[in-house]
């Protein structure tokens, strides 16, 4: 509450000064990286803005009679600038040692190849550069402002603004990618406390704790030791490192994203909504418009769309297509292996693209499309591609993938049972799936029920629980009993902080 009794400017610097601190209590080194980033893109962002509008209104030749370096440079380079400056700074922290790594294990194999001899004492070099947590995110977040403000918005004159903007601790470490325009409007706003957004962010943090500690945490060690014992997988276990490290990923992310938009709703802020169910995507399509919401529309406005999108032909667009989704593979980790992730999902949107074409112009596929099986099915498959794809992302090479994988289908497996099958039965998770699962399909009924109007008769449990502080306390009490009693004896790290 001492937040909400300062004066709204005393608030912005509290908060700026909070998720400097939060962010340089794992490495405080890193801290002034962060600042530098900060301060270039918010002086790119001014000039951008002043060549701009210099180009609007006078020529250029007249900008460099009156000897103006900064009017004299077009946006666009300043533009580019940027974009070299910020890619390079992720490049070099993130990429370094993989393209190293990657150009050394070529040269190796070139070596080998023609039999040439290697000078002595050669070794592969490798720099000690330790990944800053969340440059992927925040790097994305200065490219979509430098961008934006390049084609007509208005850059933030404010230091302290911006540098909330980009340090808002909420959002740090592993998204989602704010907007800068929506961020804005709200610190112009200045937000006022507000107790029905203070009671959603309070259950919001409760949410996301349960979907991490309990239910991401626990499956960690089973995923892990199925993972670990690929080589003799039984046909159950290699169930649980697939569709278990799907659904841990999940409730590792999206807890997180709950967290700290259950945070930002304390402090009077709202940040993008990251996920909306997309295990019950029908489509490879609909599952990227639930799953990581932020950075898939990041990659279609900054990336898909610059470089040509839909508009070109069949051809181009599926190239497109592929090459974001590459890219998007990469931008998750230095290694092949999300290379390969991003290229097998570019390739199932191709497909699914075409698919759907195929649906459109034929007459008995349009009329089986109305169908309720048609829908399961379309969810049901999307998720084995889900599955199966995530299963490359999370193994350290491609023989561990392609051994799982074939186990998964029976292909090779020893046994129906194994080890991590015992730990699950004996897992809290037998309690604590069931228990979510019986939350998620009664607010889903409830939201069923309000959009047929048909939700009155619930109105005053609802109303009750929303005005009865009583109330409110013990639901409180009894998920956080939940979370304490079902907590595993050892933390799991979030999974996105790598990235």
């Amino acid at each position: 509450m001492i937040y909400w009794w300062m004066p709204a400017r005393a608030r912005k610097i509290f908060l700026l000064a909070a998720s400097y601190f939060f962010y340089m209590s794992w490495r405080p080194a890193y801290g002034i990286l962060i600042f530098a980033l900060t301060l270039v893109n918010y002086l790119l962002g001014l000039a951008i803005n002043a060549a701009a509008a210099d180009m609007q209104d006078r020529a250029l030749e007249r900008a460099i009679q009156n000897k103006s370096v900064l009017k004299a440079i077009s946006a666009k380079s300043i533009l580019i600038a940027g974009l070299v400056f910020n890619l390079g700074a992720l490049c070099y922290f993130k990429y370094t040692n993989f393209l190293l790594e990657s150009f050394f294990q070529v040269l190796g194999k070139y070596v080998a190849f023609t039999h040439q001899p290697l000078p002595q004492n050669w070794e592969e070099p490798v720099l000690n550069i330790i990944l800053p947590l969340g440059i992927s995110f925040f790097t994305f977040e200065f490219i979509h402002y430098i961008v934006d403000v390049y084609r007509g918005s208005k850059p933030v004159k404010n230091f302290i603004d911006f540098a909330l903007f980009a340090s808002f601790f909420p959002s740090q470490i592993a998204g989602p990618i704010k907007r800068f325009q929506d961020f804005m409007h709200q610190m112009v706003q200045s937000p006022a406390f507000n107790g029905e957004q203070f009671r959603q962010g309070t259950f919001l943090i409760l949410q996301g704790l349960y979907k991490k500690v309990v239910l991401g945490d626990n499956l960690s060690p089973l995923v892990g030791q199925a993972f670990g014992a690929y080589t003799s997988l039984s046909l159950v276990d290699s169930w649980i490192a697939v569709v278990g490290f799907s659904f841990q990923l999940y409730f590792d992310f999206s807890g997180y994203t709950d967290i700290g938009r259950g945070s930002a709703y304390l402090l009077g802020y709202k940040v993008p909504e990251n996920f909306k169910l997309p295990f019950l995507a029908a489509s490879l399509t609909d599952f990227w418009r639930r799953w990581h919401i932020s950075l898939s529309s990041w990659l279609r406005d900054y990336l898909f769309i610059p470089m040509g999108g839909s508009r070109g032909s069949d051809r181009s667009n599926k190239r497109n297509l592929i090459l974001t989704m590459v890219l998007g593979g990469l931008w998750h980790g230095a290694a092949w292996h999300f290379v390969i992730w991003g290229a097998v999902h570019g390739f199932g949107l191709v497909l699914f693209k075409d698919w759907h074409q195929l649906i459109v112009r034929s007459k008995v596929l349009s009329r089986m499309q109305q169908l309720k099986i048609w829908h399961v099915c379309g969810v049901i498959f999307t998720n084995l591609f889900v599955y199966l794809a995530f299963t490359v992302f999370r193994a350290s090479s491609l023989e561990q993938a392609l051994a799982i994988i074939s186990r998964f289908f029976g292909i090779g497996a020893y046994g129906f049972s194994g080890a991590a099958t015992e730990e699950l039965l004996h897992s809290p998770l037998m309690v604590a799936i069931p228990l979510y699962a019986g939350y998620c399909l009664s607010r889903a009924l409830l939201n069923r029920l309000s959009q047929k109007g048909q939700a009155e008769v619930l109105k005053p449990i609802f109303q009750y629980w929303d005005r009865t502080l009583p109330a409110r306390l013990v639901t409180y009490a009894a998920v956080l009993a939940a979370i304490i009693g079902f907590a595993p004896s050892q933390f799991s790290p979030f999974i996105y902080f790598q990235f």
